[in-house]
């Protein structure tokens, strides 16, 4: 086939999939669209679109997650669009465009994929993302730079969620501080959509109306994601702090606010580091890799996870069902229900250093068997059986 790739985002993915898909016989022309992009009307990128397609002729467009403005020029050219997200949840306002004939849509997180087909959409499908463990293997890992009993790889999540409260009424302030206080007690459990109701969205609204006619007017669905990012903020900050103060701890994440780094001052710094090259030598140098998972991701298995156990390296996560339906509690990983069991069992398998390598040598072996990326184009490419 020939077929036609945009990465918008430099998405991590990207890399992978195309190599696969070349290693497969396919031909690819994968173009880096680095200009901000309306995910619903952007003349500039249409152009660019309509270009590419007069200058070759293409079986079908990949995405990795989807984009209703390259939906709409597919659909205009009658050819096949494919886009398999790889972010959880979808950051689409609507389901705009996802009812047209030439998508097929597919969702790592089978809750995001149910929530699809719900709305009658027939063209959605489950997916779980897969591993590049040939990549990962040919990665050499320079312990001495890299080591550590303790490491954690990703963002601590900034939220609008203070400012939004600081202009509620007292009730509200209340419902919001209860409602974070529940979620962060529940592990496998999304409260948030069913607590953050449409009436509690529009009396926030009404409040700031009243303050300022030209107030922002919040949705329901940006209040839970503000909700969503501040849990996973404190629980990240709390993780962090405490496991710094016990163990070796390193952080790899972009620039700290002043205020984190006085509430995290034993933790090492470490600033970011690129997912090809550097990140899996920290996976594979770190005697536990810390994962927990976005809360507004229901319940797939994020990327973070599968790499780290493709690389090798043992991982700690925050329980999460799909995680717990693949892989074994325990055996091939290990996921913690609380934070005082993610303490707890960080502290464990530290002093038990034969029983964390065969756990993670294990998880690595179900990677290689089960997340190949050989599998998922095949289905991508509607060759292979469904997953659903």
């Amino acid at each position: 086939m020939n077929i036609l790739l945009y990465d918008f985002l430099n998405s991590y993915i990207q890399y992978d999939l195309v190599h696969y898909l070349e290693k497969m016989g396919h031909k690819c022309n994968n173009v880096a669209y680095r200009q901000q992009v309306d995910k619903y009307n952007d003349d500039a990128f249409t152009g660019r679109m309509e270009k590419d397609l007069s200058e070759g002729s293409y079986d079908l467009v990949l995405t990795t997650n989807f984009w209703p403005v390259v939906s709409k020029v597919c659909k205009k050219h009658d050819l096949k669009y494919v886009s398999w997200f790889f972010d959880s949840p979808p950051n689409l306002p609507t389901a705009e465009c996802m009812e047209y004939e030439c998508n097929s849509i597919f969702f790592f997180a089978r809750a995001d994929y149910e929530e699809y087909k719900a709305l009658g959409l027939e063209n959605v499908h489950y997916l779980p993302l897969a591993v590049n463990v040939d990549r990962l293997d040919a990665v050499r890992t320079d312990y001495c730079k890299y080591e550590s009993e303790i490491s954690f790889v990703g963002k601590l999540y900034e939220s609008m969620l203070p400012s939004l409260m600081a202009h509620m009424n007292e009730y509200q302030k209340g419902y919001i501080d209860g409602v974070v206080k529940v979620q962060m007690q529940i592990y496998g459990g999304y409260i948030l959509d069913d607590v953050i109701t449409e009436e509690f969205a529009e009396g926030v609204r009404k409040r700031y109306r009243e303050l300022s006619e030209k107030a922002i007017q919040v949705t329901k669905k940006e209040l839970s994601w503000a909700v969503a990012s501040y849990v996973t903020h404190l629980e990240r900050m709390t993780l962090l702090s405490i496991l710094s103060k016990r163990h070796q701890m390193k952080l790899y994440t972009y620039e700290l606010s002043d205020e984190e780094k006085n509430m995290l001052p034993s933790i090492q710094f470490m600033g970011p580091v690129n997912y090809l090259e550097e990140m899996p030598q920290v996976f594979r140098a770190s005697k536990i890799n810390l994962c927990p998972v976005l809360k507004a991701n229901k319940s797939g298995i994020p990327l973070r996870a599968l790499d780290i156990m493709g690389c090798g390296g043992f991982l700690l996560s925050s329980y999460q069902p799909e995680l717990a339906e693949y892989f074994l509690d325990g055996q091939e990983c290990v996921m913690y229900t609380s934070l005082e069991d993610a303490i707890a069992k960080a502290d464990f398998y530290l002093k038990n250093d034969d029983m964390r390598r065969e756990i993670a040598a294990a998880g690595t072996a179900k990677i290689r068997q089960y997340f190949r990326y050989d599998d998922r184009i095949q289905v991508l490419l509607g060759e292979g059986k469904p997953w659903e």
